[in-house]
């Protein structure tokens, strides 16, 4: 089942200055469109840095070829968002560690699958393949654009909403806007224990020997 749309930017400022008591100036709003609009999209940015969204979890393959060490991230992908990479070798999923340092130029003519990689410009891998490898990366997708009326919010948006008419009601003195920073507590808690228990899982998090592949039993 996918997951519901979104609503728009405008959808929400709308609904906020309803909120606010301001539903019915429309355009006469003037600057109060700017300054909410800012509440959300601000607001966004700063839910996303700070908290994690399962929901924009994703995975991306890349083909790495022989000799090849550097690779574009995907468009969607924030490289600073990255969760774990693993290649495949053998059939078994190893994991990779981040950091390639000085002492590996000792060894840059060496060829072997990757096991190290660094985020810069490009996604750096070392060794260099000696063949073509899978390499599959875990990464939270970044922020779709959200300055016009009719672009879509990324993240949850009830923690958004209430995120920012808890910022425009503490502008414009409402003495309720506690109560909306106080549900926006609530629902980012509720976020952060929501998977297994109290705990989230994380892939890559626990050390562990990779799994081997699953082995498909023939009982006729």
């Amino acid at each position: 089942m996918a997951l519901p749309v979104k609503p728009t930017l405008g959808d929400l400022r709308t609904e906020i200055m309803s909120r606010l008591g301001y539903g019915s100036q429309g355009a006469a709003a003037g600057a109060m469109i700017t300054i909410v609009n800012s509440f959300l999209k601000r607001g966004q940015e700063y839910l996303y840095w700070k908290y994690d969204f399962n929901e924009l979890r994703k995975t991306y393959d890349w083909t790495l070829n022989a000799g090849q060490t550097l690779y574009d991230w995907p468009d969607d992908m924030e490289p600073r968002q990255l969760i774990e990479l693993r290649v495949l070798v053998s059939g078994t999923w190893q994991p990779m560690a981040e950091g390639i340092e000085y002492e590996h130029d000792t060894v840059a003519d060496s060829r072997s699958y990757p096991c190290r990689y660094d985020r810069r410009a490009q996604l750096e891998i070392f060794p260099e393949p000696d063949i073509s490898y899978t390499l599959r990366g875990e990464y939270y997708q970044r922020l779709n654009r959200f300055t016009q009326d009719r672009d879509r919010c990324t993240i949850d948006d009830t923690i958004l909403f209430n995120y920012a008419l808890a910022k425009a009601k503490r502008h414009y003195r409402h003495d309720d806007a506690k109560d909306y920073f106080d549900e926006v507590a609530d629902l980012l808690k509720k976020l952060k224990g929501a998977a297994h228990g109290n705990k989230r899982y994380i892939i890559g998090e626990k050390d562990s020997a990779p799994m081997p592949k699953p082995q498909v039993i023939d009982y006729q």
